[in-house]
């Protein structure tokens, strides 16, 4: 990772050659969130619904009602973080490029494809070979996220193989799946497929405003899909609303406003007042487009879709943040951002459920034995993530630029190869927000 190198004061996202460093920092936090996150919904789901059926104690419905619980409601607003900053990114990377429609088409697909095969197949492997153990305790947890994966009775390799082409270009969900978490991944393929099909029309280089202004109006057409996440990040780059958020003032504020926003409860506990507050976004219509990847949101979700956007937006303009966000732990973070998140649910359904099984069986208490699940979990995802990184993710990066830089292209504007996606972070790419690279400064990946 490259350092970022600032040309003016107040203008952070006016480096002449600079990684979204600050970025990668935000989707490692992200990342962590949602790992932390099912964890907790694996344990105590009540956090997370506020059921009296899925409760340990009455303390964790009433907690369920609250803001700010990053790793109950939060988790949905990390994702949506993940859409938000790959439709930014990948705009500048599209923009820049001078790869044509297939080139672009076959990068993103073998980086993409490679790493979600890897991690369907780690599932299938770990089930197939009896080390995944959620089924075993899901009734002591009181967890129906626990109970309802890894149902398959008599998992084949075929099987592992289809799945993880169902997490691409299909449906994937809790029941189906090696890897509950793949269900993004058809989202993040999808959006990626149509903003190319945008920038390959060569609009953004005739107006890059008018580009701006055409990706927003197909985010609002789509808006209660995921995929509008997407296209409204990649409508901020275009738009430079981090000239916008430069000027802002009060911005401590508008983030504790945004993460209030980002985390509004799911919990059936949460209260009329919440309940009005989620009613407010029935007016997005719900349309079944009957196309991979163009999956619904609920009201709940829109309000993070919105705070997701929003903080994307505040921290392209926020030189404190970025420099915060720009830090050795934060940039570790969003190097093993993709493979911690592709490798957690394996890791918890494996090492944590396996953990609480044997401290259960010794007669532990409930808290100790659910301590033991996260010393298990806690390194194994680490190691699992590690090892997908070293393994997968390096190759896929490398075999993606590979292949596609032997095929056509469309001008003579450098191509920032290997774009870091919502969770997906290439190793030396540099990018330029206020237009084209400088010539002689094409990155590879």
């Amino acid at each position: 990772y490259l350092d970022i190198l600032l040309e003016n004061p107040g203008k952070t996202m006016r480096s002449a050659d600079s990684r979204f460093v600050f970025f990668d920092g935000l989707r490692g936090l992200a990342a962590l969130n949602v790992a932390l996150s099912h964890f907790l919904v694996a344990f105590d789901f009540a956090i997370y619904t506020g059921k009296v059926e899925n409760s340990h104690g009455s303390w964790d419905v009433a907690l369920s009602a609250y803001p700010f619980l990053f790793v109950a409601a939060g988790a949905n607003f990390s994702v949506t973080i993940f859409l938000a900053l790959s439709g930014f990114v990948l705009a500048n990377s599209f923009h820049n490029s001078r790869l044509a429609l297939p080139g672009l088409f076959v990068k993103r697909t073998i980086r993409l494809g490679v790493p979600v095969l890897a991690a369907s197949l780690l599932g299938w492997a770990l089930l197939e070979n009896g080390l995944i153990f959620n089924q075993r305790i899901a009734a002591i947890t009181k967890s129906d996220w626990l109970a309802m994966q890894f149902i398959q009775s008599d998992p084949s390799f075929a099987d592992g193989l289809y799945q993880a082409w169902n997490s691409l270009l299909g449906n994937a969900t809790l029941a189906n799946s090696y890897n509950s978490v793949l269900w993004t991944m058809p989202i993040e393929f999808v959006g990626s497929m149509v903003l190319i099909l945008v920038f390959c029309t060569g609009i953004s280089r005739i107006s890059r405003t008018g580009a701006g202004i055409l990706l927003l109006l197909l985010g609002v057409v789509i808006g209660r899909t995921f995929v509008s996440i997407m296209l409204f990040g990649g409508s901020a780059y275009l738009l430079q609303a981090h000239r916008f958020a430069s000027r802002l003032k009060w911005r401590f504020a508008i983030l504790l406003l945004i993460c209030f926003l980002g985390t509004v409860p799911f919990s059936v506990a949460r209260g009329p007042y919440w309940d009005a507050m989620v009613s407010v976004m029935g007016f997005v219509p719900s349309i079944d487009w009957h196309v991979p990847g163009f999956i619904n949101q609920g009201n709940v979700s829109l309000w993070h879709e919105i705070s997701a956007v929003a903080l994307v937006v505040l921290l392209s303009g926020w030189e404190a943040a970025q420099k915060a966000l720009s830090g050795r732990v934060f940039k570790y973070l969003g190097k093993i951002s993709f493979p911690l998140y592709l490798t957690h649910i394996p890791a918890l359904f494996s090492a944590g459920c396996f953990g609480f099984m044997i401290a259960n069986a010794a007669g532990a208490t409930y808290p100790v034995a659910v301590a033991v699940a996260f010393i298990a979990y806690a390194p194994t995802a680490f190691i699992f993530a590690l090892a997908m990184e070293w393994l997968v993710d390096i190759r896929a990066i490398t075999l993606a630029a590979a292949v596609s830089g032997r095929m056509p292209t469309r001008g003579r504007v450098a191509d920032a190869v290997g774009a870091p996606g919502s969770f997906i972070a290439p190793t030396t790419s540099q990018h330029r927000l206020d237009g084209p690279q400088r010539r002689g400064s094409a990155p590879t990946c």
